[in-house]
């Protein structure tokens, strides 16, 4: 029996808009797909997701109260089939590690990030990451 694809969501610090955009896919593959998120950089390892986005998360019925960051390392690039990134930028620096021979996905058009906004600025990314979501190919 084939195992779940794995998919690995990354932004940049894995506090604001990959954990929620792992947790909608996850959601929405109704348990076909293994998702798990990462940042770029390791500012928010072992944090939980930020505070408003906690609270966004929550009005649109999505908890993310156990997510702890992780920072992207070869473990995670070896764990995963499917290579999700949240923005343009965020692609291009997965890219350069991964080199060309594996594609990175990106979300969407992208996702805006609402790090050092005002709370509807969360709401707003939480719902690029649904309509990007739902376009999301779980095959």
């Amino acid at each position: 029996m084939r195992s779940r694809r794995r998919v690995l969501v990354v932004c940049k610090g894995n506090h604001c808009r990959s954990p929620i955009a792992a947790l909608i896919i996850a959601q929405r593959s109704s348990g076909a797909l293994h998702v798990r998120s990462a940042g770029l950089r390791p500012w928010h390892v072992g944090k939980p997701a930020h505070p408003l986005m906690i609270e966004a998360a929550a009005s649109f019925g999505y908890d993310l109260t156990d997510h702890r960051g992780a920072v992207l390392d070869e473990d995670l690039l070896s764990w995963a089939d499917d290579l999700v990134a949240v923005d343009e930028e965020t692609a291009q620096a997965i890219q350069l590690l991964v080199g060309p021979k594996r594609p990175v996905r990106l979300l969407g058009t992208g996702i805006t990030d609402p790090w050092g906004k005002e709370p509807p600025a969360f709401a707003q990314a939480i719902v690029q990451i649904q309509d990007a979501t739902a376009l999301y190919s779980i095959t």
